[in-house]
C-alpha cells in the first residue's frame, strides 16, 4: 500500500508540474508573440473581459476583477489592461475611477480609503452606475493578486493612474515574477527622450509611448517625429499605441513602426469615448457592422488592437481567417 501511495503521489506531482510548465509555456508564448509583430493580431482586453461573450458562453463580469481575469485566460486573449492606483495605507489595488461610486457599493476616494475598508467592498456587474447596478461577490483586488492569477497564464497592461507609484508598481510586478509579462505605457510628447530615458524603473519592463493628435498642438512635433525620437532611443519601445491621432498620420506612423519592428496598438473603446485614428471607428461601429471597424484598423497596419469585446474581436478575426 505504501509504494502505492509513493506512486500516486509521485504522479500527482509530476502532473501538476507538468501542468505548471504548460502555463509557463502560454505565458512565453504570448510574449514571444508580443514581441514579433508578424505573429498575428494581438488582443489586449480593456479592464479584463467584462462584457459577455454569447459564442463562448461567457456571462458578464465586473470590470478590473479577478473573474474578469478568469474570462480573458478561457477566451485565450493574450493580455488584460488594469488599472493602478494606490490606497490610503499605501496599498496597491485595482479600479479605475479615482473614486469607487461607480464600480462598487461603496463612497469615497480609493486614496482616502485603507485596504481594509476597499476589499470590504462588493464589485458591481461589468462596469457598474445605472448601467449596471446589479452587486456580484467579486472583491476589489490588489495588484499582487492580480499579477499572481495571471502569472503563467496571460500578459498584463499597467495602466498606472497616479505619476507616483510607477516605481512601486513595476516593483511589485518584479515581486510576483511578472516584469517580463506587464506592459507599462505613458504619454509622451517632443520632449520625451524616449521609452522613460529618465526613469531606471523602466528598465526591468516592456515600455511602451502613447501619442497622438495633442503632439502638434502649439507648433509642437507632430506625431511622426515623436516615433521616430522613440525608436532612435537607446532602448526601442515594445510599440507605439496610438490615441486620437489624425487619420493621414496613420500611414507614416505606421512605417515607422513597421520598419523598427515594434508593434502598432490602437484602441477602439467607443463604449469610453476612446478611439486610436480619428474617423476610424471602434468597438460600436464593429459590432454595427460585422467587425469592419476592426477590419479597416487591420488593413492599414494595426496588428495591436485593445478592445471592450474581445469575445466578438476573436469571432471576427476567426470568420476572416486573419492571423491572431
Amino acid at each position: 500500500m505504501s509504494r502505492l501511495l509513493y506512486a500516486c503521489g509521485r504522479a500527482a506531482l509530476l502532473l501538476a508540474c507538468s501542468m505548471s510548465a504548460m502555463a509557463a509555456d502560454r505565458a512565453d508564448d504570448i510574449r514571444r508573440k508580443f514581441d514579433d509583430p508578424s505573429a498575428g493580431v494581438f488582443i489586449a482586453a480593456h479592464r479584463g473581459c467584462h462584457n459577455a461573450s454569447p459564442h463562448q458562453k461567457l456571462e458578464a463580469a465586473p470590470e478590473n476583477s479577478l473573474a474578469a481575469l478568469e474570462h480573458c485566460v478561457k477566451l485565450g486573449v493574450d493580455m488584460m489592461e488594469l488599472d493602478v492606483r494606490r490606497s490610503a495605507d499605501g496599498a496597491l489595488v485595482v479600479v479605475h475611477d479615482a473614486t469607487v461610486d461607480r464600480t462598487t457599493d461603496g463612497k469615497g476616494k480609493v486614496s482616502d480609503l485603507t485596504l481594509a475598508q476597499l476589499q470590504a467592498l462588493r464589485l458591481k456587474q461589468n462596469m457598474g452606475a445605472q448601467m449596471s447596478p446589479d452587486l456580484t461577490d467579486e472583491r476589489l483586488p490588489t495588484l499582487a493578486q492580480m499579477l499572481a492569477a495571471a502569472r503563467g497564464r496571460i500578459m498584463i497592461n499597467l495602466d498606472i493612474k497616479d505619476d507616483d507609484i510607477y516605481a512601486q508598481t513595476i516593483a511589485e510586478a518584479a515581486a510576483q515574477g511578472m516584469a517580463r509579462y506587464v506592459l507599462v505605457k505613458s504619454f509622451v510628447d517632443r520632449d520625451a527622450a524616449g521609452v522613460g530615458a529618465d526613469d531606471p524603473s523602466f528598465a526591468a519592463v516592456p515600455y511602451m509611448p502613447i501619442v497622438g493628435a495633442w503632439t502638434a498642438k502649439g507648433g509642437g512635433a507632430s506625431a511622426v517625429q515623436v516615433v521616430t525620437r522613440q525608436l532612435a532611443a537607446q532602448r526601442r519601445p515594445a510599440g507605439v499605441e496610438l490615441v486620437f491621432l489624425p487619420r493621414e498620420q496613420l500611414a507614416p506612423v505606421r512605417k515607422l513602426a513597421a520598419s523598427g519592428g515594434v508593434r502598432l496598438w490602437a484602441n477602439t473603446l467607443t463604449s469610453v469615448g476612446v478611439i486610436s485614428v480619428i474617423g476610424m471607428g471602434g468597438d460600436l461601429e464593429a459590432l454595427r457592422t460585422s467587425g469592419r471597424a476592426w477590419g479597416d484598423l487591420i488593413a492599414a497596419g494595426v496588428d495591436t488592437i485593445q478592445t471592450d469585446e474581445p469575445g466578438p474581436l476573436l469571432d471576427f478575426l476567426k470568420r476572416e481567417g486573419i492571423r491572431y
